[in-house]
């Protein structure tokens, strides 16, 4: 299991890392507009939540 919570306060759970990189990938594109992160970045950031 996987998850992270977004400083905007979305939280995302998820079976396996690549859904987690995908849904917040996606998020980052609808809701951040001009915000990337790598999917190295993601699951450091969701390894240290």
């Amino acid at each position: 299991m996987a998850s992270l919570r977004c400083p905007c306060g979305t939280n995302f759970r998820t079976e396996t890392d690549d859904e987690l990189v995908e849904q917040v990938q996606e998020h980052l594109a609808e809701a951040h507009p001009g915000r990337t992160y790598s999917r190295d970045d993601i699951l450091m950031l969701a390894a240290m939540s």
